[in-house]
């Protein structure tokens, strides 16, 4: 991959330093991208393990004037928290900063916001798409970006915001293509969100069987229904924000399926 090394950022707040999070500033300090890390979670344990790991530098509970400072924030919550975070870190904001996300549903900004956030800095919603099934700071690893994929689905086109963030995801390993949010969350809808849908679904209804049955389940299951209990045991709370968050796709892409699925009668 060729690289472009980038200017070094003096100060990044990651708002969430979960698994994708916690994974990025390792990231982000292996590649010598930014020279401070700050991170924000509700979590006790979760901060205390992202400061063992050494994937932030400094971490706080709440968002306030200690991140004044900062010229990226990373906000790495559940899709359903981001216009709130982003609403409650306007006020800190500072020239030229940039507001960025790592949310699988990008069709969700509020207008209002959007223009807020454009008259001091830059919005630039995207999307790495890596992962695994694991959650929070302890799971973190700092290759989880390598060769995948991230989109960029800017709101607008105000050069330094999207320049920065593609030249921090592909600083860090990943390939970056940019489409539309529409585009963005139509396609996840085909070659994410339903899939982990049915794996939760059949992962599910594995659990209504009967104790003898699951032990038979157990005994005999194939590498197939394996793969759907990995995908199934993903963070529930995380996977409900984005099925409803992106539901209109997603029940387009259903409706395909079970259309597909009642041609085989």
């Amino acid at each position: 991959m060729n690289k472009k090394k980038q200017d070094l950022i003096n100060q990044v707040t990651i708002i969430g330093p979960g698994l994708i999070g916690a994974s990025l500033g390792l990231a982000l300090k292996k590649n010598k991208i930014c020279k401070n890390i700050i991170g924000i979670d509700n979590s006790k344990k979760n901060l205390r393990d992202a400061i063992k790991i050494k994937s932030i530098d400094l971490g706080y509970h709440k968002i306030d004037n200690r991140i004044t400072n900062t010229d990226v924030y990373f906000i790495c919550t559940p899709v359903s928290q981001l216009n709130d975070v982003i609403e409650q870190l306007i006020p800190f904001l500072k020239k030229n900063s940039v507001i960025t996300d790592v949310g699988s549903v990008k069709n969700i900004f509020k207008k209002d916001l959007v223009s807020k956030v454009n008259e001091i800095g830059f919005l630039v919603p995207a999307h790495p798409i890596a992962g695994t099934e694991f959650s929070g700071a302890k799971n973190a690893h700092l290759n989880i970006f390598f060769n995948r994929w991230c989109v960029i689905t800017p709101i607008n086109q105000k050069i330094h915001g999207v320049r920065l963030i593609k030249s921090i995801w592909k600083n860090v390993g990943m390939m970056v293509a940019t489409m539309s949010p529409e585009e963005h969350d139509k396609i996840m809808s085909i070659t994410s969100h339903l899939p982990h849908l049915i794996a939760f679904t059949i992962v599910g209804s594995a659990l209504d069987y009967s104790k003898k049955e699951k032990k038979q389940l157990l005994n005999f299951s194939a590498g197939g229904f394996k793969d759907f209990t990995r995908i199934g045991s993903s963070d529930p709370r995380m996977w409900t924000d984005i099925f409803i968050k992106n539901k209109t796709y997603i029940t387009k892409t259903l409706d395909l399926f079970l259309k597909d699925i009642s041609e085989l009668n």
